[in-house]
């Protein structure tokens, strides 16, 4: 099985293929979103509060990123792999950013790494270009800050300022956009006017592509257990085996 490269991602844009992406933490969920065909892998940041216990989005060091970055890229047969540059790194500047990118890059082997520039854009667009200088491909995060079940941002201010920095990423050396909480119509319009990949999570088929956080998407969180509506949930199954194995030991009928 031939392994993918950023170049692929970008042909498949300008092949009008969309680009089929999934966030996943670990080995097993490596190899479920491998074997369903995804083409971009992601280890994202939110690891820290999904599988690590964080309470805070920036309380995710580099070390600990570096840990399940290997975990995944040693498990990738096809997909190109993404390691999540930490919030607390990307805000100490480029310097951090440059060293912690060469440690992705070597101790990793990942493709790239992405930059979570939103809502700091003046302060931490030079970091797209450290990390392209430390030798790997810059995956820029602009938009806004994603709100579950919030309002996508939609307005002529709103698309003036993600257009804007849309283009300055690309002009930095980006080689894909992860772009977050805005309207079809502005994913539309930043994908017809960028040259490389736009994806997102808030996405239409108007964008180059989706992506999904694995564990949300199967329902593998505590808090779907009690659900009942929505999408099947693997928390529940998983509790439901578990309890019954519990529940049989107390009782002395295992």
């Amino acid at each position: 099985m031939a392994r993918m490269t950023v170049a692929d991602l970008q042909q498949m844009k300008k092949d009008g293929r969309k680009i089929a992406a999934g966030v996943v933490y670990e080995a097993q969920m490596t190899r479920i979103f491998e074997r369903a065909g995804v083409d971009l892998l992601s280890v994202g940041d939110s690891l820290g509060r999904n599988l690590l216990g964080h309470e805070k989005s920036n309380g995710l060091s580099i070390e600990e990123m570096l840990v399940l970055g290997r975990a995944v890229s040693r498990t990738a047969q096809r997909a190109v792999v993404n390691v999540d540059m930490p919030t607390s790194v990307c805000d100490a500047g480029t310097t951090a950013v440059a060293k912690a990118a060469r440690r992705i890059k070597e101790e990793t082997t990942a493709d790239m790494t992405k930059v979570d520039i939103r809502g700091q854009e003046e302060e931490l667009i030079d970091t797209v270009q450290a990390v392209v200088e430390a030798g790997l491909s810059a995956y820029p995060q602009i938009g806004f800050d994603y709100v579950a079940g919030g309002d996508l941002h939609g307005s002529p201010a709103d698309h003036d300022h993600v257009l804007k920095w849309a283009h300055a990423v690309e002009d930095a050396g980006a080689s894909i956009i992860d772009l977050t909480m805005v309207s079809h119509e502005i994913y539309a319009d930043v994908s017809k006017e960028i040259r490389i990949p736009v994806i997102g999570g808030q996405t239409g088929p108007e964008a180059d592509g989706r992506i999904y956080v694995g564990y949300s998407l199967v329902g593998y969180l505590a808090a779907t257990i009690d659900r009942t509506d929505g999408p099947p949930s693997a928390a529940k199954l998983m509790y439901d085996v578990v309890q019954k194995a519990l529940d049989d030991v107390h009782a002395g009928t295992w």
